[in-house]
């Protein structure tokens, strides 16, 4: 039978049909899921010359109606069909598909095999591209075959094997059908060229895609998140699909201008986008396709809003585990940059970073256009503002400042404001801890040194203590080495210093090196002398027994410390500065004069100075006083119970003083 059609050469070739064969093959292909296919193959049969002698896309659908042709193959630009392609084109193809590959082959032949009520028949379509104005269709005859239609085309031009290979193919076809085949998983449709199976995962992130179905006003919705593994062309859309998974219309996302590279399209399937061929979020009426939209009613608008909201938060909570991921490398990159203020090296430095961190990642994932493009001196002068601010009274108020920068919603705003809070709660009760191990330490150690002094002694006791604790003298010291002989003391803080790659130390032979070291402690950052110059300051520390008074011998050992480390080439720079304490439970009266000859240089318990070095005396009284001195508003503003800390000790010595109780004190606060 030779079947008519309303179309003659010159119509085809001014109707706009594609003149590439990848965008013909997905014509094609899209024929055979609109089928209801759930099995598609196009494969190629090379000629000798490697040239493509045939394509053929074979699928398992419903064939092609009998008793339709005239609708379907007759007319031409009018068709039943409707294009699920994500260059989405919300209307039919209006028969142009069928015409495809004439741009590069000259015949095309469809054998189908579709059901009438009597069964299923079997016939050919053939169609070539030198007569385009008929078709010769065969009689159908009955078959037992499954329904389904196999696409012949020969008299291929242009194409070559490879061509028509998986590699060539497979970036189109996953831009066409990769949200399909994502969509329908359940279904398990197949699409293989040259038998291997299209991946979808390759271009979709599964992990950040999201489904969820919901019901407004008794009406199902299935909203599907798609999250691209890589930036697509189109604009981040909402797609609405009806339930046969034609597309009625679509429009924007709010985070097309989002700069974090969440590239995404949602796909909103339910019946109630039936007959509503042109609906928007945004609340405005379109026209679309010369279709005048649906007239919203209220019952629609009230449906779309919630549909909205929903979405909405669909992208946001996915947007938030994106983000949760991009925010540290973020943060790393301000780091490497130098953005962050500089803290001080201490307990209370490392909180305050710690705060503005967790507060600059939860802006960062709120809002990441904050941060984007700014030259280095405008984040480093952002960040430190914010710093000013998490440390002022004006903490509440960084909620309003970014909520007027970038208008939070309700829920990011509720998010925000905890973290504000939460991380301020944080800090204090950190704070209370961090004050109150402290202050059960020195209890400890005062109780030691004054009621334990027959019993207690410096290495069992006083040394493990303050080897732990070595913020006694200074924040910014780090421990190096304790109880052990110059030399290996040296040779550690080289160490510390330069790590795998220290010089040897080259000792000259000195009585004095074979003295003990009890504490040898080295900074752990680079400070300042006097005129702002970058300087390293160390940190030597004698410890005795609490019996022990410090009188001019315990000194001058000290200062035996001090005399051999002057006399090493590797240790006696200008750039560094030393500090040598001794520590007893009194002062004679000999070396309290020498307080008195270093008195004009304003520090307490300088006894000696030899250009960059010092030896200090103290009592334990004194490191005590200064500590109270140092946390005396913390311990104020915290309410600290001292008695309770005091009862805790007083429980563990109980009534029985000896050194097995002073090994259990020591216990307390020393591992």
């Amino acid at each position: 039978m030779i079947l008519k059609l309303s179309v003659n050469n010159q119509s085809v070739e001014s109707s706009g049909i594609t003149k590439d064969y990848k965008d013909a093959l997905c014509e094609y292909v899209w024929n055979s899921f609109e089928a209801n296919a759930t099995a598609v193959a196009i494969d190629c049969i090379p000629n000798e010359l490697t040239g493509s002698a045939e394509i053929v896309i074979t699928d398992n659908g419903d064939g092609i109606a009998y008793d339709s042709l005239e609708r379907t193959f007759g007319a031409f630009l009018d068709s039943q069909k409707n294009s699920r392609s994500l260059q989405i084109k919300t209307k039919a193809n209006k028969g142009k598909g069928r015409f495809s590959c004439f741009s590069f082959a000259s015949l095309a032949e469809w054998s189908t095999v579709t059901a009438t009520p009597d069964g299923n028949i079997a016939y050919t379509i053939s169609l070539e591209n030198a007569d385009k104005n008929q078709c010769d269709v065969s009689d159908p005859a009955p078959t037992t075959r499954s329904t389904g239609t196999r696409l012949i085309i020969s008299g291929i031009d242009g194409i070559c094997e490879d061509d028509v290979s998986f590699a060539q193919l497979e970036d189109t076809m996953l831009k066409a059908f990769a949200w399909y085949l994502y969509l329908n998983k359940d279904k398990k449709i197949v699409l293989t060229i040259n038998g291997t199976e299209l991946d979808y995962r390759k271009y979709i992130n599964t992990d950040a895609s999201v489904e969820k179905e919901i019901l407004i006003s008794r009406i199902p919705f299935k909203i599907a998140l798609i999250v691209w593994n890589e930036k697509i062309t189109e604009n981040f859309s909402v797609y609405f699909l009806d339930e046969e998974g034609v597309v009625r219309s679509k429009d924007t996302t709010t985070f097309n201008r989002n700069t974090v590279n969440f590239n995404h399209s949602v796909f909103v399937t339910s019946p109630f986008f039936l007959g509503r061929d042109g609906i928007t979020l945004k609340g405005k009426r379109v026209e679309l396709d010369g279709q005048t939209a649906l007239n919203e009613y209220d019952e629609d608008k009230k449906v779309l809003k919630e549909l909205s909201k929903e979405i909405q938060d669909v992208i946001e909570e996915s947007l938030h585990k994106h983000m949760a991921a991009q925010v540290d490398k973020a943060i790393a990159r301000m780091e490497a940059r130098d953005s962050f203020p500089t803290f001080p090296n201490d307990f209370y430095g490392a909180l305050r970073k710690k705060d503005l961190v967790q507060v600059t990642k939860e802006i960062y994932r709120i809002q990441p256009r904050i941060f984007h493009n700014l030259k280095p001196i405008q984040e480093k002068s952002l960040l430190g503002f914010l710093n000013l601010l998490l440390s002022s009274e004006e903490r509440e108020n960084v909620l309003s400042i970014i909520d007027e920068i970038v208008q939070l919603s309700p829920k990011q705003r509720e998010e925000f404001a905890s973290v504000l809070k939460r991380t301020h709660l944080e800090n204090i009760i950190a704070t209370i801890r961090f004050i109150e191990d402290r202050y059960k330490v020195i209890e400890v150690l005062k109780t030691i040194v004054f009621d334990y002094a027959g019993y207690a002694n410096e290495r069992d006791h006083v040394q493990k203590i303050v080897e732990q604790h070595y913020w006694l003298f200074g924040e910014q010291y780090h421990l190096v080495t304790a109880d052990k002989r110059m030399q290996k003391a040296l040779e550690e803080y080289l160490y510390l210093l330069y790590g795998d790659k220290a010089p040897n130390p080259v000792l000259t032979p000195d009585e004095e090196e074979l003295r003990r070291m009890d504490i040898f402690a080295c900074a752990a950052r680079n400070t300042e002398d006097a005129n702002g110059s970058a300087i390293q300051e160390n940190l030597v520390v004698e410890l005795k027994a609490p019996k022990v008074v410090l009188t001019k011998a315990v000194l001058r050992q000290i200062e035996d410390y001090m005399d051999y480390v002057r006399k090493q080439p590797l240790f006696n720079s200008q750039y560094r500065r030393w500090k040598f304490i001794a520590v007893c439970s009194a002062v004679d009266d000999d070396v309290k004069a020498r307080y008195d000859s270093q008195k004009s240089k304003g520090k307490k318990g300088l006894v000696a100075e030899i250009d960059n070095y010092e030896v200090y005396a103290l009592t334990w009284d004194d490191v005590f006083q200064s500590f109270d001195l140092r946390h005396a508003f913390l311990l104020d503003k915290l309410k600290m119970d001292k008695e309770a800390i005091a009862a805790e000790i007083a429980q563990t010595a109980g009534d029985e003083k000896s050194k097995d109780t002073a090994d259990a004190l020591t216990a307390l606060v020393a591992n």
